[in-house]
């Protein structure tokens, strides 16, 4: 299950985020950017307040990418339970010799690397961190609040398929994954799909602005979203039997969620001819989801067509697929993972092969996929 990590400026903010449901509890200063550091002695004072109910995390600070500069103010923090080390704007090369230089300390201290969406991340750099040592990886961004809030944060400078390739090759890689970056509750169903360890909040969990203490209730608030509807299934074995046959749905217990004519450029098709070069595909699907109740009024009681958009474009971005048949059963699959889905319809139509559209319709339930 995806944890929320919660930053705070000190302990009587700790004690506010630990009351709201917080999984892990990260020490930032919000005043002195993106990975603001405190001082030691508020991380004491925070380490001994939460008196190990909790995770700790502290950042190392915003930190010119120097191997000793990094490795000092990591070192002024190595009693918390993870250090997160920014990996800020410069060159591969520079990057690369912080982390080498972090390598001897990161068998002692959970060593946490932040690429920023709007800072040049470079994920080829995940192998070389897992190489090192390090205990994880995560997403935030630079800008705070303002126009980058306004922008939608972390969505509005990376893809959910380009975050999906994230999260996949640090998990395979070992490495613990977080996602960040100015997040709202909208954005809490989109990215659990994805399955990181967990989501980064700060100015959601405000009163206001970034800057503001903690308020509880809107901890409460985001800690039951993460908890909420929407957890994926396990995919079982492709090749393993499916159940036995669903009993029939009660049409009049069930509203619909469409997406009609989403039309995009990729790369399918089994002729040598198809390879190499992009075309339009148009994709069509209908959802069967449970009857929403006329009170509902929380993201975590609607599924969003963004869920569906979302797994498109994720498979549209994963690579080359030869068949539209696979694409439209990946697609069913992916929706079908989420609980609220109960039946899914998929049309997907090839646009550039002579008749106007050529492809397939396919309809599947829970049950076909999941046990």
């Amino acid at each position: 299950m995806t944890k929320l990590l919660a930053s705070v400026t000190g302990p009587a903010e700790a004690e506010i985020a630990l009351s709201g449901g917080a999984d892990i509890i990260d020490l930032k200063d919000p005043a002195e950017g993106a990975l603001g550091a405190v001082t030691p002695e508020i991380l004491a004072a925070t380490i001994d307040v939460v008196a190990g109910r909790r995770p700790v995390s502290a950042v190392a600070g915003d930190l010119p990418m120097q191997p000793d500069v990094v490795l000092g103010e990591v070192k002024a923090r190595r009693a918390a339970d993870f250090v997160k080390v920014g990996l800020f704007p410069a060159s591969r090369a520079e990057r690369l010799s912080v982390i080498s230089a972090l390598a001897e300390i990161a068998r002692e201290i959970r060593l946490v690397a932040v690429f920023f969406a709007d800072g040049d991340p470079d994920f080829t750099l995940l192998g070389p961190l897992a190489a090192a040592g390090f205990h994880g990886a995560m997403i935030d961004t630079i800008g705070k609040g303002g126009a980058s809030k306004a922008a939608g944060g972390l969505l509005a400078h990376l893809t959910i398929g380009a975050l999906a390739g994230f999260v996949r090759t640090a998990r395979d890689l070992g490495l613990m994954t977080g996602l960040a970056g100015s997040l709202e509750a909208p954005d809490i169903p989109r990215l659990l799909v994805l399955r990181p360890d967990y989501l980064g909040f700060r100015g959601a969990l405000t009163a206001g602005a970034r800057g503001d203490a903690l308020d509880e209730t809107k901890v409460r608030r985001i800690a039951g979203l993460l908890g909420a509807g929407g957890t994926p299934f396990e995919a079982q074995d492709p090749g393993a039997p499916t159940a036995a046959a669903p009993t029939p749905i009660d049409e009049a217990a069930r509203d619909r969620i469409f997406v009609r004519d989403l039309v995009l450029d990729m790369e399918i098709g089994a002729y040598g001819h198809e390879r190499g070069r992009r075309q339009k595909v148009r994709f069509s699907v209908d959802a069967r989801i449970a009857r929403i109740a006329t009170t509902a009024d929380d993201i975590a009681e609607v599924y969003s067509y963004d869920l569906i958009t979302d797994a498109i474009r994720a498979l549209v971005e994963a690579g080359h697929t030869d068949l539209v048949e696979t694409l439209a059963l990946d697609l069913a699959r992916t929706i079908l993972s989420d609980r609220r889905v109960f039946e899914v319809s998929v049309r997907v139509e090839k646009l550039e092969l002579g008749p106007a559209a050529v492809g397939i319709e396919i309809r599947r339930r829970r049950a076909d996929f999941f046990g």
